[in-house]
């Protein structure tokens, strides 16, 4: 997200630092302290939260629809978009 550009989809970004971890992840810290994320049901362990890429998808599916309707419409679908996850 450009934060200049993209001034009307920062609460995107936000939902997604705030998401909660899905059921079965946890959060650990490798030997040098960077976080990482693990499931124990799957036994899969990475470095980006589980759900980034499904905030990721929903910034570009907003981004797109933005782009397709007229500038006088984007206030009102602005408003609908932060009310779906």
């Amino acid at each position: 997200i450009d934060v200049e550009a993209d001034k009307d989809l920062l609460y995107i970004a936000e939902m997604a630092m705030s998401a909660p971890l899905p059921q079965g992840w946890t959060e650990h810290a490798d030997t040098t302290g960077r976080e990482y994320y693990h499931n124990s049901v799957t036994g899969v362990s990475t470095y980006e939260h589980p759900l980034d890429n499904h905030y990721r998808s929903y910034y570009h599916s907003v981004k797109a629809r933005q782009q397709q309707q007229p500038a006088a419409e984007a206030p009102a679908s602005y408003q609908q978009e932060r009310e779906v996850p």
